[in-house]
């Protein structure tokens, strides 16, 4: 039985990618331009359109006003490492035994395997990453992001310090430094004329775009750094967070609102040029939220805090329940959906490489492997994809598996638990006991998995 899902499972992408092909060779259309936003540790529950209150995100939101918002997007990963691989790659991140963040420094990309930005390239478009790069350490294992785009702005192996630096750089940008200062609780600017580097980020996307607008279709990968630690805010904005009492919670709403300010900015330059109507948006988590666990925290900050919101889901960034990974996940497309499409159907980021792929007209044939499904048929509204499909996160002893409405969680100590998430989205009651034969299906297809695939890359 466990044979056929999984061979049911690759009809399902073969069909999928098929579609794909079709769709993109006898289409006499413009192909898009695409801008995909990648932001760090944002909950689920953070923006206005998921229900979020912690402050007010209207750029973002006017994204789903045109566009599809997945009620239940997913990350491949809760981690921040191993998700951008899911996401550049098109794989399953266990595949080439990237499990966890300490695994980055041994990240290979098989032979021959193309990271979403050369399938972009391969087509024509003209390729820029902006911001987190974070596919390698490159004290061990250099592999700089220029090699795979046409134009890096504003590189972060990690992390970055959000204001300069007395000589007016930024602690782990374009610096080679793996990892920001750890300073936590700072409000700027320190000295006039500094630039809050999520500014920075959007400021050099908007130029991007600017020089490109005329040219050839582009994909832009702008990778926020924001809202992931440190936490230094902007003092322009204490004025609208007298509202919340948390010190920390008060700089990551900033960093929220700097992260809409600029997506604002960016939308204000689509339409300067009018481009907005043929451009692709999506719009996505790497994770859920973090605590208040890191390093260079406050000394009378309260430990274990949590940063952002679930919108009341279990687990927060690091874990396996919803709340890890379960992420705010808008595509917008003007020329396409006039009008706001919410959807329950799951998908994850191993979805966007495909997805992309299709609407660019680039061929995954060659690829090594490629684990998510085209999503465009919702996009063209040609057919709704209603399908049941196994989603699989592994990390070794622990990781999960969903399937339908059920979903099985290995926790840190290895325990399984077993939860229906129509019944019980909040993960609260364990239905191991009661429903054993489900529970071993999805159980021997984990086994399968890590049977099937390397060990971490960084022996543990």
């Amino acid at each position: 039985m466990l044979v056929t899902r999984i061979a049911a499972l690759k009809w399902l992408l073969t069909k999928s990618l098929f579609f794909a092909f079709l769709l993109c060779a006898h289409s006499s259309e413009p192909r898009p331009n695409l801008i995909l936003i990648y932001v760090d540790d944002m909950g689920y529950g953070d923006l206005g359109c998921y229900g979020g209150d912690l402050v007010e995100t209207p750029n973002i939101d006017s994204l789903a006003e045109t566009g599809i918002c997945f009620t239940q997007g997913y990350s491949i990963s809760p981690v921040c490492g191993p998700s951008r691989v899911g996401l550049l790659t098109g794989m399953q991140p266990s595949r080439i035994g990237v499990y966890w963040n300490p695994d980055m420094g041994s990240v290979r990309v098989p032979s021959g395997h193309q990271l979403l930005s050369e399938l972009m390239k391969s087509v024509g478009y003209t390729t820029a990453l902006v911001g987190k790069w974070n596919l390698n350490n490159p004290s061990w294992n250099p592999m700089p992001a220029k090699r795979y785009f046409d134009y890096v702005y504003d590189e972060m192996v990690w992390e970055g310090d959000y204001w300069p630096n007395n000589k007016g750089a930024y602690h782990g940008v374009e610096d080679g430094k793996y990892g920001s200062s750890k300073t936590n609780d700072i409000w700027g600017p320190l000295k006039e004329g500094d630039e809050y580097l999520t500014d920075r980020l959007s400021r050099h996307a908007c130029e991007f775009v600017s020089v490109q607008s005329n040219q050839n279709p582009f994909f832009l990968y702008l990778s926020y750094n924001a809202p992931h630690s440190p936490l230094q805010g902007k003092s322009e904005h204490l004025s609208n967070l007298s509202h919340i009492a948390s010190e920390p919670l008060c700089l990551y709403a900033s960093m929220l609102l700097s992260i809409d300010e600029g997506v604002g900015d960016l939308l204000d330059t689509l339409e300067d040029y009018a481009i907005r109507e043929d451009t692709v948006i999506l719009f996505v988590s790497d994770n859920g939220p973090a605590r208040t666990t890191f390093k260079g925290m406050p000394k009378h900050w309260q430990r274990g805090e949590m940063l952002g919101s679930t919108a009341g889901l279990r687990g927060y960034k690091g874990t396996f329940y919803e709340g890890g990974i379960r992420v705010p996940f808008i595509l917008s497309w003007p020329r396409k959906i006039n009008t706001t499409i919410k959807t329950s159907y799951p998908v994850t980021t191993l979805d966007i490489m495909p997805t992309l792929s299709s609407l660019a007209g680039a061929c995954l044939d060659n690829q090594h492997a490629v684990d998510g499904l085209d999503l465009s048929p919702i996009i063209a509204k040609a057919s709704k994809i209603t399908e049941s499909r196994t989603l699989l996160w592994f990390a070794g002893s622990s990781g999960a598996v969903r399937r339908g409405d059920w979903k099985l969680v290995y926790n840190r100590q290895g325990e399984r638990e077993l939860f229906n998430l129509r019944t019980d989205p909040m993960e609260q009651e364990n239905q191991s006991a009661s429903n054993r034969e489900i529970l071993d299906q999805m159980s021997k297809y984990y086994s399968y998995w890590a049977q099937q695939v390397p060990p971490p890359v960084t022996p543990r």
